[in-house]
């Protein structure tokens, strides 16, 4: 037992030390001459988790935002959002009182309310009348992250006063979606005024972001929801579907499993996952044998496998077969998520891959 017990040590020491030294690996990366390599290197100091080595990780990060290539400053700032490196927030800053680049101003906003750096109100005010679309959607939607009165006026007055400019509705839906974190019911009004004189009606992105703040701002919301579930667009229908979900109404979700429209179906299902109602097991069971559409039994599937239900494994192997390569490339994804292994379209890899996961999950 005690040499079992020393060689077990060995092999977490052995482990630690080879993670440390590619940590250390991607921080030296970062003063390459190819820029290219320097991104690379943020995008897996941004994977490194959340290990106390890791706080080393966002100090090279932290130094990589005052970078020259604008692509490595993106990376650095959406590195230090996967971290959730908090410390880093007056670095952020720092960054937004000299950044000019358009590219580069939007992630660095979204960092700054993504970190929760407070104090920095009037770096987010002065970006909300920046010429750029994108770069005023940005700073709305660090409002909506940031909280208080202040960005929530903030955020109201730029829904209000935003029209021709903002035809795509970028900078609006933003404004809509940031009320959903810091309004109060009665933005709602504001928010249908703005929908139906500019509009909205055209953009599933302000559909969607209408669905998402009714949810969260409605104190009745299921009768909207459910209207808007009926969209055409699958990405408004699963908004509605997920709005449902949060505002409590999970009845009333699972009753729509059985709903004539294969889109609603298929919107639901995506929001039980996302809910984790796993009582509906029983109905997605019915689903991947028996509905009508190809779509909802895979989603139905999906859903089954996320939830390590083992009556999953052969519609998953099934779904590699397909001649779809948007299915048999998220079931090879999900696959690979699940095993960690790598097998391409090879099923018979993939099966015995499975086998030796649920043998190792098998109570002894």
């Amino acid at each position: 037992m005690r040499l079992l017990a020393s060689l077990l040590l060995t092999c977490l020491l052995a482990a630690s030390a080879s993670a440390d030294a590619a940590l250390d690996g991607a921080i030296a990366r970062l003063a390459a001459g190819d820029p290219a390599e320097r991104l690379r290197a943020t995008n897996e100091l941004g994977r490194c988790g959340t290990r106390p080595v890791c706080a080393k990780a966002a100090r090279a990060l932290e130094r990589a935002l005052f970078d020259a290539e604008p692509t490595v400053r993106r990376g650095a700032l959406n590195a230090l959002v996967a971290l959730d490196a908090r410390a880093a927030g007056g670095s952020v800053a720092r960054l937004l009182a000299v950044e000019q680049d358009p590219t580069v101003l939007p992630a660095a906003l979204m960092a700054l309310g993504a970190l929760r750096v407070q104090g920095q109100d009037a770096l987010v005010l002065r970006y909300a009348s920046h010429p750029a679309a994108g770069v005023r959607a940005g700073a709305i939607h660090a409002a909506g992250l940031l909280g208080g009165e202040g960005m929530r006026r903030l955020v109201l007055n730029s829904l209000r006063m935003s029209g021709d400019e903002d035809e795509q509705w970028v900078v609006r839906a933003s404004a809509v979606l940031a009320l959903a974190k810091l309004g109060r019911a009665e933005d709602l009004a504001v928010i249908q005024r703005a929908f139906q004189s500019g509009g909205g009606q055209k953009h599933w992105i302000a559909r969607s972001a209408v669905a998402k703040a009714i949810a969260a701002l409605s104190p009745r919301p299921r009768e909207a929801l459910e209207r808007m579930l009926l969209d055409g667009d699958p990405r408004v229908a699963l908004t509605a579907a997920q709005g449902l979900a949060r505002a409590g109404y999970a009845p009333i979700l699972r009753g729509h499993l059985r709903h004539p429209k294969a889109s609603v179906r298929l919107a639901v299902v995506g929001a039980v996952r996302q809910a984790e109602l796993r009582d509906t097991a029983p109905q997605l069971h019915h689903m991947v044998r028996f509905d009508g559409s190809r779509e909802v039994r895979f989603a139905a599937a999906l859903t089954l496998f996320a939830w390590d239900d083992p009556r999953a494994d052969a519609m998953m192997l099934d779904a590699v077969r397909s001649n779809d390569p948007a299915v048999w490339g998220r079931a090879v994804a999900e696959l690979a998520r699940r095993t960690g292994a790598q097998h391409g379209r090879d099923v018979k890899a993939w099966q015995r891959a499975l086998k030796r996961v649920r043998a190792e999950q098998a109570p002894r």
